[in-house]
This record gives C-alpha cells, sequence and structure tokens, in this order.
C-alpha cells in the first residue's frame, strides 16, 4: 500500500511535470511562431486556456492510472478490512477480507461479491506482500536496465 504522503508527493511532481511540459510546450510554439507586432489580449487568453486545459487533462489521467494500478489508500475502517486480493479472470477477483478477528475468503465480479470460504485458522501473511508502491516497481526495473 502506499501512503497519503507518497501520493501527495507524486500527485505534486506530476503537477511540477504537467506544467514543465505546458511551458515547454508553449515555449517551443512561441519560438517557432514570428513575433507579431503587437500581442492581442486574445491571444494569451487563448494560451493561458489551452495551457490550463492540458494540465487538467495530465491530472485527470494521472488520477485514472493511480486508481486502474490501485495507488490509492483504501478505506481506513478498523473493522472491516482487505488483507490481499488476486485477479483469477479479466473481471473476477478473490479476496481476502478480515471482519473483526474473523477472515473471510470472498469472490469478487461482474455479477457481484459471493462468500467462498469463512476461514477457520487465520492466514499468516509475509510482512512484504502487501508492498507493491509504484517506487518500489520502478527501482526494481531501473536496476534490471541498468544491468545489461
Amino acid at each position: 500500500m502506499i501512503d497519503a504522503r507518497r501520493l501527495r508527493s507524486l500527485a505534486t511532481g506530476a503537477v511540477l511535470v504537467a506544467a514543465a511540459v505546458a511551458l515547454l510546450a508553449a515555449g517551443a510554439a512561441q519560438a517557432a511562431a514570428p513575433t507579431p507586432a503587437a500581442p492581442s489580449p486574445t491571444a494569451g487568453l487563448l494560451q493561458v486556456l489551452v495551457s490550463l486545459v492540458f494540465i487538467l487533462l495530465v491530472i485527470v489521467a494521472l488520477a485514472w492510472l493511480a486508481t486502474r494500478l490501485r495507488l490509492t489508500p483504501r478505506s481506513a475502517s478498523t473493522a472491516l478490512k482487505v488483507l490481499a486480493d488476486v485477479p483469477v479472470g479479466t473481471k473476477e477477483r478473490v479476496v481476502l477480507v478480515k471482519v473483526g478477528d474473523a477472515q473471510a475468503l470472498v469472490g469478487v465480479g461482474p455479477d457481484g461479491v459471493r462468500s467462498l470460504q469463512l476461514l477457520d485458522r487465520a492466514v499468516e501473511l509475509p510482512a512484504d506482500e502487501g508492498t507493491g508502491a509504484f517506487a518500489d516497481r520502478l527501482k526494481q526495473l531501473m536496476t534490471k536496465g541498468g544491468a545489461r
């Protein structure tokens, strides 16, 4: 799981990158175009609006990507907690849920949630199984790519 501080820093970094890209694109467009004798106010306003729309689209795309990669934190409920989940199909998952002191195995699919089994013994998960942070994955890929 990724904590809120790391998620905020990722979002801040994404906004800064988007702003830098927008500034570079605006600078490149300005350098390529001949300079008019007197800049019109509507052209400046149009440039600001296009840059703003671009930055908002980048933020929405990054939020969607974070949701798809499950980088967003789950609910902070103490009574009900998702311990692990495994995809078993394109839209189906098997989820280990902790309810109070008991654990249950449920199936989640497009048709709803179905109880598979209430476990008699608690399943002990390895401590490192919950870490699936984007930064850790990126670091692994970078070290694999650097070893070539």
